[in-house]
């Protein structure tokens, strides 16, 4: 086998060699025939025969290659002048890819909210104007990476990059995910021009208690009394009482009879429209004023607290108890002290006490809305001002005392807005910071008929669910005053007349106590009674 193998590889070599000399004669056959025929030498023959043989193998290459492209279906890429390639592949046309909005996107690639490689999808994006030609709301979704906390974080750049400024933008989460946005960009200032007051069936119509307009004119309030206390504060002559009017305007008209208000303020002013109506009124700048009204609510408070605790461990449902609302103008007026160890005690006192109506009124119907114009960290004790959730800054002139008012972090949450950049001839116009999110605001101003109209339907509806009300040792009380036309009894008047024989006055103020369910207070005309305070109880108890 391994000579018959290598025999045929002799006889393969000597064919190859044969083969090659043959190749060889013809080469050179050729070479002399082109020298004889161009009459050149041996060395250019040679060199301009490779060229030519280079060259037509070259145009060989170049055929072959358009010949597989043809069969594959391929088309050379095409560039019009001005526009981007389009490439085709398998004889159909790449989609180019979503189309833009060239505005969103150019704006938050500038203010650096996205990346110069993102962009917003038109298909994504709505732009709506707003009624009267106020601006646009823009609807829009930010790249995957991307949150509408991105672009409140910057809403100021945002809004320089369209044109705008801070206090004409809004920016608020969709309602969809984390990467919609909404965002309200004016045409001009806000609040340039008023809006129109609300009616009674709007304001009935609102999901809680309105008392400002939003900056496109939405109604803007309290979702519910018991989610958190207000503090209001602003420079004097800002709008503070406008806002206060407003609310308790609205709460009114929204809670009807059942609605207890205590009100103080330094002296007469914009609360004494509701003189008639509120449990208690005060006009002074005294602590010990502001301190009986505090330990008077905290009484209540307790008072609630126990009930509710009674219902639990007799497993009945809790109590619903009357809203009580109580607002206190100027508060820092009532926290001075003047340096004494006594004016400290008293002072630390009362912080103590009004701070702890404030946490804990939520819990059982009471409610806290303290203002000031003196909104600085001596004025208002901060152990008071961290209790309060919801919070209105209007015009104030530094950082300082925007971060007093809102919160000393405030400037560190999401899409702040400096008070300082408002318009301070706008009365009643503020940040309203509800502990996430801020919104510019005003106050709703009502016309002062319109707010008499709602003091006096309220009042006449009190006295008729208090005639209305089954006979009873209080409402005997009640008529009794009513018909003598006096605003106050003593107890020792009082008691012969609903058959109370004891005339020892502690004796005499429990049995009083137990009867009508109120105790007796003193006063400067002795101890008894107030028809006032009767008729609230009455309509308590009903």
């Amino acid at each position: 086998m391994g000579k018959k193998k290598n025999s045929q590889v002799s006889e393969d070599m000597a064919g190859q060699a044969a083969g090659g000399i043959g190749v060889l004669a013809i080469v050179f056959g050729v070479l002399a025939a082109i020298k004889d025929k161009l009459g050149l030498s041996w060395p250019a023959t040679v060199l301009l025969t490779a060229g030519a043989l280079v060259a037509l193998g070259y145009g060989a290459w170049r055929i072959r290659a358009a010949i597989v492209r043809l069969v594959a279906g391929e088309r050379p890429a095409m560039k019009a002048a001005g526009d981007a390639s389009t490439a085709l592949a398998q004889d159909a046309l790449i989609p180019e890819g979503p189309a833009r909005d060239e505005v969103l996107t150019q704006a938050l690639v500038a203010s650096g909210v996205i990346g110069k490689d993102q962009f917003i999808r038109a298909d994504e994006s709505v732009v709506t104007p707003l009624p009267h030609g106020l601006g646009n709301r823009y609807e829009f979704q930010v790249p995957v990476g991307r949150t509408y906390k991105h672009v409140a974080a910057k809403a100021g750049e945002v809004a320089g990059a369209l044109g705008a400024t801070r206090l004409r933008t809004q920016v608020e989460r969709g309602e969809l995910s984390e990467r919609d946005v909404d965002m309200t960009v004016l045409a001009k200032p806000p609040f340039t021009e008023p809006f129109a007051p609300p009616t009674k069936e709007m304001i009935l119509a609102h999901e809680g208690i309105p008392f400002a307009h939003s900056m496109t004119g939405e109604l803007v309030g309290i979702d519910d009394f018991s989610k958190g206390a207000l503090f209001v504060a602003g420079m004097t002559q800002t709008g503070k009482s406008t806002l206060t009017i407003a609310l308790l305007t609205c709460a009114y008209i929204a809670y009807g009879p059942d609605l207890d208000v205590y009100l103080i303020e330094g002296k007469p002013g914009a609360l004494v429209r509701f003189e008639k109506l509120a449990v208690r009124y005060e006009a002074s700048s005294k602590t010990s004023v502001f301190d009986s009204m505090v330990c008077e609510l905290l009484q209540k408070q307790q008072e609630r607290y126990e009930l509710d605790n009674a219902a639990m461990r007799e497993r009945k449902p809790k109590p619903r108890h009357r809203q009580i609302l109580f607002i206190a103008d100027e508060v820092a007026d009532y926290y001075v002290s003047d340096g004494s160890n006594e004016s400290r005690k008293e002072r630390a006192r009362l912080v103590k006490n009004s701070s702890e109506l404030v946490r804990k009124g939520l819990e059982c119907g009471i409610t806290v809305v303290m203002m000031t114009q003196r909104p600085s960290d001596r004025a208002v004790p901060v152990e008071v001002r961290d209790q309060f959730k919801r919070r209105i800054c209007l015009y104030v002139s530094g950082k300082g005392s925007a971060e007093v008012a809102l919160g000393s972090d405030y400037f560190k949450t999401e899409s702040p807005i400096h008070p300082a950049l408002m318009d301070a001839s706008i009365q009643g116009q503020g940040v309203y910071f509800d502990g996430v999110t801020s919104k510019l605001i005003r106050g709703i101003r009502f016309d002062d008929e319109f707010i008499w109209q709602v003091v006096d339907d309220v009042a006449a509806r009190r006295e008729e669910r208090v005639e209305a009300a089954p006979e009873t040792p209080l409402k005997q009380a009640i008529e009794l005053m009513q018909e003598r036309g006096v605003e106050f009894i003593r107890s020792a008047e009082l008691g012969p007349v609903l058959g109370i024989e004891e005339t020892r006055p502690g004796e005499l103020g429990k049995e009083l106590k137990e009867r009508l369910g109120v105790a007796p207070k003193a006063t400067n005309q002795g101890r008894g009674y107030k028809l006032a305070d009767l008729k609230q109880a009455a309509l308590s108890g009903s």
